[in-house]
């Protein structure tokens, strides 16, 4: 099975050993040289190339089985969206049009879901998205379900795990602050779960999906968890955050996950972030001061 991840960053390149672990002939697309020697020692043969570029595209070779579609902002603002999800995704769907492939899978994002009063919200719900990189993103979705053979829409709540958490890592710095009253809800996966969700969609390929664990939790819940957790002080409040100064908007919503759980009987391993913080926990916290 030959499988090429356009966008080998921090959940490609883990998905990337994981295929290659269960017998993929696994390629993995970055812009940049410099993490090439990485991929290469993890079984991941690197392709360097910007999705931006036209020319660029057509280099990729033209016999991969399964097309995974992982690119990144890189946490950029609307210009960034804009070159990458926008530009970008124009230039992989008019690729695709003229590929004979079994399925491709695109790692889209919860963000999609406009919601803001901590509801509840499914893959019916069809409600657009107000913010401006989110309708980028939605467009992206509608650009690549438009080829002409399974495609399969992932979207993923906020991907945390090695070295990765923003909250998380914002309080064991000493710098979290809490928005207003804390009672915005989060949504957030591991990338591990996400890994085996990608693999898992390979066998049925085809519709949309939630990614995301099993509790979505307030913020002044979350970080209520880790101050009991670690002893040390919950962070000051601070007043709301201003939905316009902030690049990527303001959602308040409790995703389910029970779309995708159900159809391919699938259990996270890390069901709630505490599965996973503990495990970060047990790693570094001798790497900060108490």
């Amino acid at each position: 099975m030959r499988t090429l991840i356009i966008g080998c960053g921090y959940t490609g390149e883990a998905l990337g050993k994981r295929l290659f672990s269960i017998g993929h002939e696994v390629s993995g697309i970055l812009r940049n040289k410099e993490n090439n020697a990485r991929l290469i020692e993890l079984g991941i043969t690197p392709l360097n190339l910007d999705i931006t570029k036209t020319s660029e595209i057509q280099q990729i070779p033209n016999n991969y089985d399964n097309i995974i579609i992982s690119v990144s902002s890189s946490r950029g603002g609307l210009d960034a969206y804009k070159n990458v999800f926008g530009k970008g995704m124009i230039n992989i769907s008019n690729w695709l049009q003229t590929q004979s492939i079994k399925s491709v899978v695109f790692i889209s994002s919860t963000s999609v879901y406009r919601e803001t009063d901590g509801e509840w919200v499914n893959e019916e719900i069809n409600n657009p998205p107000s913010n401006s990189t989110s309708k980028i993103l939605l467009r992206a979705e509608q650009l690549v379900t438009n080829i002409d053979y399974p495609v399969t829409i992932l979207r993923s709540s906020g991907i945390y795990g090695p070295r990765r958490g923003y909250l998380f890592n914002q309080y064991m710095k000493g710098i979290a602050k809490i928005d207003g009253n804390g009672e915005r809800f989060i949504n957030m996966v591991h990338r591990n779960d996400l890994v085996e969700a990608i693999i898992a969609s390979l066998q049925n390929p085809g519709g949309i999906y939630n990614i995301t664990d099993d509790e979505p939790v307030t913020q002044f819940e979350f970080f209520k968890w880790l101050s009991s957790t670690t002893g040390r002080p919950m962070p000051p409040n601070a007043p709301p955050i201003d939905p316009s100064t902030r690049k990527r908007g303001i959602t308040n919503k409790r995703v389910s996950n029970k779309l995708f759980k159900d159809k391919f009987e699938f259990n996270y391993v890390y069901s709630t972030f505490r599965d996973g913080l503990t495990e970060e926990l047990n790693k570094i916290t001798e790497s900060f001061p108490h």
